[in-house]
């Protein structure tokens, strides 16, 4: 079992506790984006699929998720909540969000979160690491995501960042020989994007207000499944 808090919390009467220790954008653009190859088995990712089915079966995703009515040519299904039949994704397959959690766990080491420079900080700088005052242990599960894209669909603002989380796991569900287009980019420092490119069952672990995108896809389906994690807040907030 994974040591990091799996349980969504409740929301708290005030809103100033939404974001305890708010990363600031400008530290975590120069934070570095951590690839993880073969993250999910075959088995794991064929549970998500088959729960992903049995909780579109269960409603209108319209209904499940408003936000889809604004969502052009993608579609976006909640694998967790209160109304997410056998207990979400966690209750239902909670090896398979250990293994995300777990990344993301290394992720703090592994991109300097917590020490050490971050990327094109200025020479002798003194400036703290962007999560050196959190335990990503002791972060709590807030979305998990099933994302559909179909030709067309894409996240294609440059500054979009997951506001109020902290940390942002992404796992690619399918072959990329089976959609062109969608590459998932992070906007850097100095206006740049770099891709960060995928295999089927890999991970993306990178900080929440880091700029980041996905270009149209052009061909076939891309399905990815997105997990955020933050330090608690108002059920719902920037969602």
């Amino acid at each position: 079992p994974s040591a990091v808090a799996a349980s969504l919390p409740s929301a708290p009467r005030n809103i100033e506790t939404v974001v305890p220790n708010y990363v600031g954008i400008d530290l975590a653009r120069r934070s570095r984006a951590v690839h993880f190859p073969q993250v999910l088995t075959e088995a794991d990712i064929q549970e998500v699929q088959a729960y992903h089915r049995l909780v579109s079966k269960s409603g209108n995703p319209l209904e499940m998720n408003p936000q889809n009515e604004q969502h052009h040519l993608k579609c976006c299904t909640f694998l967790h909540g209160p109304t997410a039949p056998e207990g979400g994704l966690l209750g239902k397959s909670p090896r398979v969000l250990a293994k995300l959690l777990r990344a993301a766990v290394q992720a703090k080491e592994k991109g300097n979160w917590g020490s050490g420079s971050m990327e094109n900080s200025e020479p002798n700088a003194q400036e703290r690491a962007p999560l050196a005052e959190i335990d990503v242990r002791r972060l709590s599960i807030r979305v998990v995501e099933f994302w559909e894209y179909e030709p067309g669909g894409g996240l294609v603002d440059d500054l979009h960042y997951d506001a109020g989380s902290i940390v942002t796991i992404v796992c690619l569900l399918n072959d990329p020989s089976e959609f062109t287009g969608g590459t998932f980019r992070t906007f850097e420092v100095g206006d740049v994007h770099l891709e960060h490119p995928l295999r089927r069952g890999d991970a993306l672990c990178l900080l929440s207000h880091k700029y980041h995108n996905i270009t149209p896809v052009e061909t076939g389906r891309r399905n990815t499944l997105v997990m955020e994690l933050w330090q608690g807040g108002l059920t719902g907030w920037c969602r």
